[in-house]
């Protein structure tokens, strides 16, 4: 089983590869990018070398020589010499997410799995790399001072042992030889009912505080998709976080995903306090608008209330300053490493 997961930068050295792979190559051919819905990735790759490639349907069999794709808005997994398509929660902001496919290969065929980590921001596909290593599978990295955007083959480095970072021009050679490899390895593929990855619902379990097989420890954190509570899950070289829904994590992409919603609540934040200011003004108007009916102590009360509505309306533009400023400066989180 050969899986293909990138992002930002990762068509055109998807393309290069599939160029230089023989048409009778002895594996399936999965591939996982983040592009967007109206993509015509099928078309590119079947005129860029032998190999004909489909976005894949649900419940399809996978057969050797063929590239599958997964479309957009599904994960792809492979089960049972299946492919099979979900709807569950994003992983690392993405459906389909390279973390899942990867995942399901090494469930499904072990060591007999090659996952190839191309071009991207953030570290989608380091945790399904992290767990084909770990299944006795072989990991292959675009190397990274090629890679337009280098987070993604960096993490995936640095997440799964023994990974390698291979020159565009030898990955088509190398994924040949790590097929030919994986041919010479026995075993059956095994079907886990289980599931891993996003195939995740909430265990019907009376404590609430309760962990999954595979989940280390609960934390404090939530769930930046839903609000959900966030557990941990420690491999021996990289931690990743999964909430009970299903949302999924990297490092990086947990932090990026923090990030913009600790953007959005600033921005809630400043029309709370602009809208407080904009009815306490109203309501000045409506108390002490016309003269004949307002109190004996009517200047004094007014000022008051005037100094406390400039004082709302001060904050309110003093945190539009901040927040616009945040806004200028995005994280840095998928771009290369410092």
């Amino acid at each position: 089983m050969l899986a293909v997961g990138g992002s930002a930068g990762s068509v055109q050295p998807l393309v290069e590869i599939i160029r230089d792979l023989p048409g009778d190559i002895a594996a399936a051919v999965l591939v996982t990018i983040h592009v967007g819905e109206q993509t015509r990735l099928p078309q590119i790759l079947s005129r860029s070398g032998p190999l004909r490639a489909v976005h894949v349907g649900d419940r399809e069999v996978l057969e050797q020589g063929r590239i599958y794709i997964a479309p957009p808005g599904q994960h792809l997994f492979a089960r049972d010499g299946l492919a099979l398509l979900s709807p569950s929660p994003r992983v690392n902001r993405h459906r389909p997410a390279v973390d899942v496919m990867f995942a399901s290969a090494a469930e499904w065929v072990a060591s007999r799995t090659i996952a190839v980590v191309l071009s991207g921001a953030l570290d989608d596909g380091a945790v399904g790399a992290a767990l084909v290593a770990q299944a006795g599978g072989q990991v292959l990295v675009q190397d990274p001072a090629e890679a337009e955007f280098d987070s993604m083959p960096r993490s995936a480095l640095a997440a799964a042992p023994g990974a390698r970072a291979v020159p565009l021009r030898q990955l088509a050679h190398q994924i040949r030889e790590c097929v030919d490899v994986a041919r010479s390895l026995h075993g059956d593929p095994m079907m886990d009912e289980a599931g891993r990855g996003a195939d995740m619902e909430m265990v019907d379990s009376a404590d609430p505080g309760y962990l999954r097989e595979d989940e280390s420890q609960l934390t404090r954190l939530s769930c930046p998709d839903c609000g959900g509570g966030m557990a941990q899950v420690d491999l021996p070289q990289i931690s990743y976080f999964r909430c009970h829904v299903g949302h999924q994590f990297a490092p990086r992409a947990f932090a990026a995903a923090q990030a913009e919603v600790s953007e959005t609540k600033l921005w809630g934040a400043v029309a709370a306090l602009e809208e407080q200011a904009a009815i306490l003004r109203c309501l000045q108007r409506r108390a002490f608008g016309p003269r004949h009916v307002a109190p004996p102590d009517r200047d004094q009360t007014q000022t008051a209330q005037e100094r406390y509505a400039e004082d709302v309306a001060s904050r309110a533009a003093a945190l539009r300053a901040q927040v616009r400023e945040w806004s200028n400066h995005p994280s840095q989180l998928g771009t290369r490493p410092q």
